[in-house]
């Protein structure tokens, strides 16, 4: 089976140390699920926070690799970049971690779920970069046209559907990354112009403007890394075991 990638967006690339010390994908008694943890309920669109899955951040993306329940999703105490990191698993040609703010049905958490503080409007706090550590423990496949990208997404409530979305996609990786490595994105969502690599989406597939960038910036519903890039089609050849650290939101 084949799946094509929608949109995505990405930047900068790199390099940290390798995925702590687990030599065999994580597990434990000590791994907490996130049926467990506590939500951060209050922000809307931090300015200045990394989520480093310790005693402070307490899954306060509530970030997500699979849609499937029975997938493991569990944060771990040691192991990232460094301390507690978050790993899951999902089998997908097109793997990526996403964070969704209510106006998303899909991504309802029996209903209850919780803006997070990566979602909401990026014009009026002026954000100008997100930032993760990423390690792939095992690619499901690989090949030399996958890279990292990030999307902006605005969610069209009265279809159900995407209705804007922005992307940048770094250059290809030939091999899967060895170790965590850490991704930079450059947002300026003040821009006057879509910035420089960039390329926004409308819901009808044309590509999008200013104007366009702008009403995306004042509501951003999902925030997306993938390990794909838009137009091309992956295999689906098995299991993504990833971790996902230190996610970084920061105005100007």
């Amino acid at each position: 089976m084949q799946v094509r990638a929608g949109s995505v967006l990405a930047v900068i690339v790199g390099h940290a140390a390798g995925c702590g010390d687990l030599a065999d994908p994580p597990r434990g008694d000590m791994a907490v699920s996130h049926e467990e943890t506590s939500r951060d309920d209050t922000p809307r669109v931090a300015r200045d926070f990394t989520e480093t899955y310790g005693a402070a951040s307490l899954d306060a993306g509530h970030w997500a690799l699979s849609t499937n329940d029975l997938r493991t999703r569990e944060i771990e105490p040691g192991g990232g970049n460094p301390g507690g990191f978050l790993y899951s698993e999902v089998s997908s040609p097109i793997p990526t971690w996403s964070t969704a703010s209510s106006r998303v049905p899909s991504a309802s958490d029996d209903g209850a779920i919780r803006d997070t503080i990566f979602v909401g409007d990026y014009r009026a706090n002026d954000i100008q970069s997100i930032a993760a550590d990423l390690c792939v423990y095992h690619a499901g496949s690989w090949s030399a046209s996958r890279t990292v990208s990030l999307q902006l997404t605005r969610w069209d409530g009265a279809n159900d559907a995407p209705a804007l979305r922005a992307t940048y996609s770094l250059p290809d990786i030939a091999e899967v990354p060895s170790g965590w490595q850490h991704y930079v994105f450059d947002v300026d969502a003040n821009a006057p112009q879509i910035p420089p690599g960039w390329s926004v989406t409308r819901s009808d597939g044309t590509p999008g403007d200013a104007a366009d960038w702008a009403l995306l910036m004042q509501q951003v519903d999902v925030v997306s890394f993938g390990y794909w890039k838009p137009g091309y089609v992956y295999p689906a050849l098995g299991l993504w075991q990833l971790g996902i650290d230190n996610v970084h939101i920061a105005a100007r």
